[in-house]
């Protein structure tokens, strides 16, 4: 359930994936497999995962257009947790993480971050959940 914080408005939201942790981390942080579930153009992917490093990656849109996204990684648990900062021209850098578990199907990953406007909100928990699904259909492929 998304509420109102002194931050703005927060939201969890997680996807079973019928994998390993192992598997779905490795296409989390292999920027060769991002395209696969993420949407980004092949070849635009860059990953300094580990604390202080940077991203990016353009995403292809559905005109046929690119949208570029940078941030960077704040925290890093190898297997279980990535807290990534997300660029936002004019507004503070959003804060998500990722956290992934052992389920009793494979993995239980889980995205939560803390958004500025209602609106902000609502397409960033619309872009996780697809998120989510897009990782989960590449790892169970």
């Amino acid at each position: 359930m998304s509420e109102q914080n002194t931050t703005g408005f927060s939201y969890s939201v997680s996807r079973e994936i019928a994998a390993p942790v192992s598997r779905v981390w490795q296409a989390y942080t292999t920027a060769a497999e991002w395209p696969a579930w993420f949407g980004a153009v092949e070849g635009s992917v860059e990953l300094d995962i580990r604390p202080g490093g940077a991203w990016k990656a353009t995403l292809g849109m559905p005109d046929g257009g690119q949208f570029p996204l940078t941030g960077g990684f704040r925290e890093v648990v190898e297997g279980e947790r990535i807290v990534v900062t997300m660029d936002v021209p004019g507004q503070p850098a959003e804060v998500m993480e990722i956290a992934f578990a052992e389920s009793g199907t494979g993995t239980k990953a889980t995205l939560s971050q803390s958004c500025a406007t209602k609106e902000g909100h609502d397409q960033a928990r619309e872009g996780s959940e697809m998120l989510l699904s897009g990782l989960a259909a590449h790892c169970e492929a």
